[in-house]
C-alpha cells in the first residue's frame, strides 16, 4: 500500500515540474533584451609597460596610456541574446552586447576628447528553477557564458615634434579579450510568453591583446602592441571586470 502511494506521489511531482508537452514553461525558442547600467572600471586596461630597451621619448605616452588618469565611469550598457530552451531548468544559445562608458576629463590637462566604448559576442548558458515557476510565476535563474570582447578608447593628445611644433594626435587604445559572464536574476511572467525582471551581471575580461595606436595628421601610424617582443614591447593589457544591473526582457516562442 505505501509503495503505490509513493508510486502516485512522484508521478504527481514529475506532472507538476514537467507537465504536458504543450505547457512547459518556457520551453522552445527565447530571445532575451537586457538594457541596463554599468561599468568596466575608470582606468585604461591597456597601458604603457616597457619590458626591454625601447622607451617612449618624455611627453608623448600621455595620462591615459601611463595609468594615472581615471576618466571612466559608469554608462549604458544593452546586451541581447537568441537561444533555446529544451527543457524548463535549461536554455543555452547566442548572446551579444555594446556598453558605452561615461567620461569625465576634469584634471585631465593632457588629452582631449576621450570616448571608450566595447562591443562582446559570444555563447551563454542559463539554468532556472522550473517548479518555482509553475507555483509562483516567477523564473528565478542563473546564468555563464564565453565571449570575445572588443573594447575600444579613443583620444586627442598633442605632442611636440622638431620642425613642426605642437600637433593633435588621434590615438586609439584597442583590448581584446574573452569574457566570463556570471549572471543571476529572477523574472516575472506577465504573460505566458514574456518575463520581465531585474538581473545583475558580473563579467571578467582576460586579455588576448592590447595595442596602442596613432596616426598622426593621417600619415602612416604606429602601432605597439603586447604581443610584441619582450626587447621591444612597451604596451601591456591587463585584466578587467564589468559589473551591470539591467532589466531582462525575455520573450519566449
Amino acid at each position: 500500500m505505501r509503495s503505490g502511494r509513493l508510486f502516485w506521489f512522484a508521478t504527481a511531482a514529475i506532472a507538476v515540474m514537467v507537465g504536458p508537452a504543450p505547457a512547459r514553461a518556457g520551453v522552445g525558442l527565447e530571445v532575451v533584451l537586457r538594457p541596463g547600467y554599468g561599468s568596466a572600471g575608470d582606468k585604461s586596461p591597456v597601458l604603457y609597460e616597457p619590458t626591454g630597451v625601447v622607451q617612449m621619448a618624455p611627453g608623448t605616452v600621455g595620462s591615459i596610456w601611463a595609468g594615472t588618469a581615471r576618466p571612466y565611469g559608469g554608462g549604458f550598457v544593452l546586451d541581447g541574446a537568441v537561444g533555446y530552451r529544451p527543457l524548463p531548468f535549461v536554455s543555452f544559445g547566442l548572446t551579444g552586447g555594446w556598453r558605452k562608458s561615461a567620461v569625465s576629463s576634469s584634471g585631465i590637462q593632457d588629452v582631449s576628447g576621450i570616448s571608450r566604448s566595447a562591443l562582446q559576442v559570444g555563447f551563454y548558458g542559463r539554468g532556472y528553477l522550473p517548479l518555482v515557476g509553475r507555483l509562483t510565476k516567477l523564473d528565478p535563474w542563473a546564468s555563464v557564458g564565453a565571449t570575445y570582447v572588443y573594447d575600444k578608447q579613443t583620444y586627442d593628445q598633442p605632442i611636440t615634434v622638431t620642425d613642426l611644433g605642437t600637433i593633435s594626435v588621434p590615438i586609439s587604445l584597442t583590448h581584446h579579450g574573452v569574457g566570463i559572464p556570471l549572471g543571476l536574476g529572477i523574472d516575472y511572467r506577465v504573460l505566458p510568453f514574456l518575463a520581465v525582471g531585474p538581473s545583475f551581471q558580473y563579467e571578467i575580461v582576460v586579455p588576448v591583446v592590447g595595442c596602442m595606436t596613432t596616426s598622426p595628421n593621417q600619415a602612416v601610424g604606429v602601432s605597439l602592441c603586447s604581443d610584441a617582443d619582450s626587447r621591444v614591447r612597451v604596451t601591456a593589457a591587463k585584466n578587467y571586470g564589468v559589473w551591470s544591473v539591467g532589466l531582462s526582457l525575455r520573450l519566449a516562442l
